[in-house]
């Protein structure tokens, strides 16, 4: 089970020295550190077609995100959102190929329960592979690193513009905080609900990733008052993460549906994809109201 921790989670050894950085200086810090993780795997991906380089993209894109989102009271918040869109098409588009490698992985741990997915299986490699190559090739096209550079360089212009800016260590504090609070009210909302859909667990997922990139980035400058809050939500981050991984695929199976051949393979599959859904759905509701789901 992963647990939420505001630790250094990501093993960046220097992030102790934020404590004597300005609010400025940290996210020159933290976004080039980010970036630069970013662009090494994008720059990988040109030599080797890795799908777990393309992961690694996706989780850095998905910080800068966190990141741009932190500081957008302090920058432009037409350019800000214009970057983090930037870096939301790019996670897309070095996403595609792990979506099939999920969708795989569900199906062959299916056949475990005799389902005839084998020449599904065969499908769902040819539509991987052309995945991935079209992964490499729009990142390649985008210029990863250029992007990246343009961003960071036109957020830190705006911060060392600014003729008043808060300490980093208040600053840290208001935006975490903004973030925490967020998290509760979504799980407040679908808490009661017997009921409560997807979209409502999604979005309990989406803030506390963010809540998570937050603390990781800010944990040298914060008290740590706000682990109890992650603590609590440390069981359920698995399970809606499995919960969006059968979303995805059974969106992606319905997508494909008349590309992948056998059309009855596939609505077994689907059927299987939605029962698994409905049981994740189930325990996740569980694990919010009461603290434990199943074993």
């Amino acid at each position: 089970m992963t647990t939420w921790t505001s630790g250094n989670a990501n093993g960046r050894g220097d992030s102790a020295v934020l404590t004597i950085m300005t609010t400025a200086d940290a996210f020159g810090h933290l976004a080039g550190q980010t970036s630069a993780e970013a662009i090494r795997r994008a720059q990988a991906l040109k030599s080797k077609a890795d799908p777990e380089v393309l992961h690694k993209l996706r989780i850095a894109l998905r910080r800068l995100r966190s990141l741009w989102w932190a500081y957008q009271p302090l920058l432009d918040k037409k350019d800000a959102g214009i970057h983090r869109n930037e870096f939301r098409s790019l996670a897309s588009a070095a996403g595609k190929t792990r979506d099939w490698d999920i969708l795989r992985d569900l199906l062959v741990a299916a056949q475990e329960t005799q389902r005839p997915f084998a020449l599904l299986l065969d499908s769902i490699d040819e539509h991987r592979t052309d995945a991935l190559s079209f992964s490499r090739r729009t990142l390649r096209n985008a210029d990863v690193e250029q992007i990246l550079k343009r961003a960071v360089a036109d957020a830190r212009h705006q911060l060392d513009s600014r003729t008043a800016i808060p300490t980093l260590a208040a600053f840290a504090h208001e935006r975490v905080e903004l973030a925490e609070k967020a998290l509760k009210k979504r799980v407040k909302r679908a808490t009661p609900r017997k009921d409560s859909g997807y979209a409502a667990l999604h979005e309990i997922r989406i803030a506390g990733k963010k809540l998570r990139y937050l603390l990781e980035f800010f944990s040298p400058v914060l008290d740590g008052s706000h682990q109890a809050a992650i603590e609590r939500l440390s069981s359920v981050q698995n399970e809606l993460g499995k919960l969006n991984d059968l979303v995805t695929s059974e969106t992606l199976l319905r997508e494909y549906s008349f590309q992948l051949g056998e059309p009855e393979v596939v609505k077994e599959a689907i059927r299987y994809l939605e029962d698994q859904k409905i049981d994740h759905m189930r325990n996740a509701r569980e694990i919010l109201r009461t603290g434990h789901g199943r074993e």
